[in-house]
C-alpha cells in the first residue's frame, strides 16, 4: 500500500467513526430502490448498477471473514444478521462524505457510502462500521469514546489489506509527538478538543497492542468503565498504571519502525 493510500486509511479511521457512529434508529428514510444480497450473517442493501452490487461477492467475503475474526479475536459471540446499506455516494445516502458510515447497533444495521474505489479504504470503512454492531451487541455499551471509536478498528482482519495492526502501529511510529497523554484522551470531556484523526487512531492502536499483548479477557473488562474511572480501574485490571502501559505501547511501536 503506498503512500496515498496509507493517508487515505489514517483519514477513514475519522471518517467511518463519525459523530452518528453507532446511532439508535436505523437508516431513514429506507426507500424502494434496493437490491437485496444475503450472505451467511449479512442482508447488503445495494443499488442496482453499483459498485457494490457489482462486486457484492468480494464485498461478502471480506466482511464474512472481520465477522469471524472479531469473533475469534475478541472471544465474544454474536450471531445476529447485520443489515448493511450501500449508498452510491454522500448524496445518495444524505452523508458527510463519499467515504463515511453510521452503525446503528440497535437495529443491527450499517449505512455507508461505497462509490470507488474498491480498496482497502472501504473494506476498512465497511468493517469498522460492522464491528459497531457486533461488539456492542456482544459486549455492551462502551463506557468511553476511547473505547466506543478505538474497539472497531481492533482486530481488524489483515487476509485481504493490511488494514490492521500494521498500519496502527507504522502510524503510531510517526506520530509520537502528536498523540496527547492516554490519561487524557480517556475522559470524555477532553476527547473532542483533540485533533480527531489523531485520538481515533491512537485508541485504535493502543486498544490493539492490548489485546495482541494481554488477550481479550482483559480487554474487555474495560468496554464498560467511564472517564471517572478508568484510569483506576485500569490499574486494577492489567496490574500496571495507565501512564506506564502507554510508555511501553509507545516504545513498542517505535522499535517496530526502525
Amino acid at each position: 500500500m503506498g503512500g496515498r493510500d496509507r493517508r487515505l486509511f489514517l483519514a477513514l479511521l475519522l471518517a467511518s467513526a463519525g459523530v452518528q457512529c453507532h446511532a439508535i434508529l436505523g437508516p431513514s428514510p429506507v426507500d424502494t430502490n434496493w437490491r437485496v444480497v444475503d450472505s451467511p450473517h449479512f442482508s447488503f442493501n445495494v443499488r442496482p448498477g453499483s459498485l457494490a452490487e457489482q462486486n457484492i461477492a468480494r464485498i461478502g467475503e471480506v466482511l464474512e471473514d472481520q465477522y469471524a475474526t472479531t469473533l475469534r479475536s475478541l472471544d465474544i459471540r454474536y450471531s445476529g444478521r447485520i443489515s448493511m446499506f450501500l449508498y452510491t455516494s454522500a448524496a445518495d445516502g444524505d452523508m458527510e462524505s463519499d467515504r463515511s458510515g453510521t452503525a446503528y447497533p440497535d437495529t443491527e444495521a450499517v449505512s455507508a457510502t461505497t462509490g470507488p474505489p474498491l480498496d482497502g479504504n472501504l473494506f476498512l470503512l465497511l468493517s469498522h462500521e460492522s464491528n459497531h454492531v457486533i461488539q456492542q451487541n456482544a459486549l455492551g455499551k462502551p463506557g468511553t469514546y476511547f473505547l466506543s471509536e478505538g474497539l472497531p478498528s481492533t482486530a481488524l482482519s489483515e487476509r485481504f489489506y493490511p488494514i490492521g495492526a500494521t498500519m496502527l502501529y507504522g502510524w503510531t511510529a510517526t506520530h509520537l509527538a502528536q498523540i496527547p497523554a492516554l490519561s487524557l484522551i480517556v475522559d470524555d470531556d477532553k476527547w473532542n478538543t483533540y485533533d480527531q484523526q489523531v485520538v481515533y487512531n491512537a485508541s485504535a492502536s493502543f486498544l490493539t497492542y492490548l489485546l495482541e499483548g494481554r488477550g481479550p479477557q482483559l480487554l474487555k473488562q474495560l468496554q464498560p468503565v467511564t472517564s471517572t474511572d478508568f484510569v483506576r480501574r485500569f490499574q486494577e485490571i492489567y496490574g500496571q498504571s495507565l501512564d506506564d502501559a502507554e510508555r511501553d505501547w509507545r516504545v513498542f511501536c517505535a522499535s517496530r519502525a526502525r
